[in-house]
């Protein structure tokens, strides 16, 4: 009865205030932590951009480029390389990647075009100088090529390899040679220093004495940038890697039709060299240029490697396939 009374003259029980005023603190204590949680993630994203920014300049990179996945760690921090794929991991193959066959040797170029043209019916973009590649970046010429109907070809890596972007990459294809076969184009720039020729140019490394930090990098391309092709396997390399990118013979061949196409055109493939390795003037050659040695004994892995792991289209697709089944499982 008491309490009736006092409600009804405007009275509030102290246990009903102490409610109120929990709940008031409560909102206020809430609202708080809110505009703080605001404050921080602007603050952290400012000063995050900032420090990238910052940390890019500090290692000599410029902001506006594309560093790879880890822009500072010491293994993908060389551009333009980056805007190439790793044609290991970067599978199945994207329908925005555009091919690009990279030809330092003239007798490679000569024979892998004529196949690419007429035993696969691709249209070729032919770079064959600076200017013609910076042309070819101005006009924005990658969106506008189909990787089924179009391969990008020049002997300028490091030139081309800016011309792609983060929406079309480059997934590029090469056939290496041991360093006594070298039959480099003759539009490509010769050195200050004689030695090593391949490394200094994958590198960028004209005259000072090659580092481990050079060879890295040359290394890093042969192992990852490169669908790989050699010398004394071509054929076997031609067909891995059209059946890799999807690529069908022209006109409707029959595997036996297409296949002769290729032999017909690996006629004009000159052999290898011999070399007495007990000589004096091999082992002078081999020690002047042990760092481009080196990497034609890594291409020789590399392909090996590749064996199990450029796969056919359709097993690209079927992984991709069984790996999406995994993440739903587990959601």
């Amino acid at each position: 009865m008491y309490q009736d009374d006092q409600a009804q003259l405007g009275f509030v029980p102290l246990n009903q205030k102490k409610k109120n005023a929990c709940k008031r603190a409560a909102i206020f204590f809430f609202g708080i932590v809110c505009a703080y949680l605001i404050v921080y993630y602007e603050t952290t994203v400012a000063v995050t951009s900032t420090d990238t920014t910052l940390e890019d300049t500090m290692h000599g990179l410029d902001p506006t480029k594309y560093h790879g996945r880890y822009p500072h760690s010491l293994l993908t921090l060389f551009y333009p390389y980056t805007l190439l794929r790793d044609v290991v991991l970067d599978q199945p193959i994207a329908d925005t990647d555009i091919p690009f066959f990279w030809h330092l040797h003239n007798s490679d170029e000569r024979v892998y075009k004529k196949i690419l043209t007429s035993c696969y019916g691709l249209e070729l973009i032919e770079l064959d100088t600076v200017k013609a590649i910076e042309e070819a970046g101005k006009l924005g010429i990658i969106k506008k090529l189909d990787r089924y109907k179009h391969v990008i070809t020049s002997p300028f890596v490091r030139e081309t390899a800016e011309i792609f972007t983060t929406e079309n990459f480059g997934r590029m294809i090469a056939f290496f040679r041991h360093p006594i076969d070298y039959d480099i184009h003759p539009d490509m720039e010769q050195f200050e220093a004689t030695d090593n020729w391949l490394t200094r140019m994958l590198s960028n490394w004209p005259s000072k004495d090659i580092t481990f930090k050079e060879l890295g990098v040359a290394k890093h391309v042969v192992r990852q940038c490169c669908l790989m092709g050699t010398l004394d396997k071509m054929k076997t390399s031609i067909v891995r890697i059209a059946i890799h990118m999807n690529w069908k013979y022209a006109n409707d061949m029959t595997d036996g039709l297409g296949e002769k196409c290729i032999d017909d055109a690996l006629l004009d493939m000159p052999g290898e060299k011999w070399a007495d390795h007990e000589s004096d003037a091999w082992k002078s050659f081999y020690q002047q240029n042990r760092y481009d040695n080196e990497l034609y004994e890594l291409s020789q892995s590399t392909w090996r490697h590749q064996i199990q792991t450029i796969v056919p289209w359709e097993i690209q697709l079927s992984r991709a396939e069984d790996d999406d089944d995994e993440e739903e499982d587990e959601e």
